[in-house]
């Protein structure tokens, strides 16, 4: 038994992966039929009476589909196009079609952080969450007649609705064909499903020192640019990005990728002497609120600190907004990092998008529901 393990460990197989094998293989055959069953139309495509782009990826976890998603939004706005977002909402309490409005009380946990995260830097797009995308489509045109294109978050495995424009997000310091297919690895579906996408976008957002290898589809290169110090609470004022060079922060996040964020925080001269990662898309409850603000405070004592900034993410911000949660933390000097997806060659990006949604920006939106 002794020697199956160390030849198990030579392969690199625990006894972990071992087990997930198995489960691997049969979920990548699922995986498989179902395209195949897509491919030949054998599996029922809806279309929507507008032009749709989806937003996607092949692995499990943050790739930046968010950010990515804010930057084709506004660079979409910016062309005069009549835009919706449409997402599944994930992480939301509610079900069904719900429109996003952060008016309500606690709105991350009536349509998901991410949406909310869209409607809070796009107040004038209209922004709605469904499972069911096609229906979900279908009531956003019912509610906004002259919608030109509908942009879909995390939807390259939502067949069921045809789609103009799929557009693949890879990591490029995870990128897939360096992984698994679940449970084995964090792939969704097989590594030649890249082929669907019109083109991919590869998210440099830790700089990887030598650049990955390339899928054979025409790609984009994408980093993670900081951008500022937005406040949590109305008494504070936004800082820029200098006041963490040689500040000492308090942070925290429940993202996917946590240690992107505090490396991102580490290469604008911040000190971390405490860091705190929760689930991804946990919600704050007012105990561990508190937690976090006894933490902050005996930082404080410990340090013998004059001044101490507490950080999270802009995601984590979305799910304390408006929730008892956050009043734990009233008094606190809680900022959220803002981030935005930049394309590297600004240039390229332009012209490359112009080329490719030519089609969808002329598009004759004059048409019966």
């Amino acid at each position: 038994m002794w020697r199956v393990g160390k030849l198990l460990q030579k392969v690199g197989l625990g006894i972990g992966k071992l087990l997930a094998l198995p489960i691997a293989l049969v979920y990548g055959v699922v995986i498989t039929v179902r395209n195949w069953l897509y491919d030949r139309k054998w599996l029922p495509i809806h279309r929507l009476p507008c032009q749709v782009v989806s937003i996607g990826n092949l692995t499990l976890g943050g790739s930046g589909k968010t950010p990515f998603a804010l930057y084709l939004l506004d660079w979409l706005r910016g062309k005069g196009v009549a835009v919706a977002y449409l997402s599944r909402g994930y992480g939301r309490q509610t079900r069904g079609y719900v429109e996003v409005s952060l008016d309500k009380a606690q709105p991350a946990v009536l349509f998901g952080d991410e949406a909310c995260l869209i409607k809070a830097r796009l107040p004038e797009i209209p922004v709605a969450v469904c499972e069911n995308r096609y229906e979900g489509g279908q009531k956003l045109l019912q509610t906004y007649p002259h919608l030109q294109i509908l942009v879909l978050d995390d939807a390259f495995q939502h067949r069921k609705l045809h789609r103009d424009i799929d557009i693949l997000l890879v990591d490029a310091a995870k990128p897939p064909w360096k992984d698994w297919l679940f449970p084995l690895g964090r792939l969704r579906e097989p590594l030649r499903s890249y082929r669907r996408a019109h083109f991919i976008v590869l998210n440099k957002k830790e700089n990887p020192k030598s650049p990955p290898k390339r899928l054979a589809k025409a790609s984009l290169t994408f980093e993670y640019v900081p951008e500022g110090l937005i406040p949590a609470f109305s008494g504070l004022q936004p800082l820029p990005l200098s006041a963490l060079t040689g500040q000492s922060v308090l942070a925290f996040c429940g993202i996917a990728t946590p240690k992107s964020f505090f490396a991102l925080l580490k290469s604008q001269g911040a000190y971390l002497p405490e860091t705190h990662t929760f689930p991804d898309h946990a919600y704050f409850s007012e105990t561990k609120a508190a937690w976090l603000a006894q933490r902050y405070k005996r930082l404080m004592r410990k340090f013998k600190l004059s001044h101490l900034l507490m950080v999270t993410t802009e995601k984590d911000i979305m799910r304390l907004y408006k929730t008892p949660a956050l009043a734990a933390l009233e008094g606190l000097p809680l900022y959220a990092l803002r981030i935005s997806m930049r394309p590297v060659d600004p240039e390229k990006a332009a012209g490359f998008l112009s080329k490719l949604f030519a089609p969808l920006l002329h598009y004759d939106h004059a048409r019966s529901l």
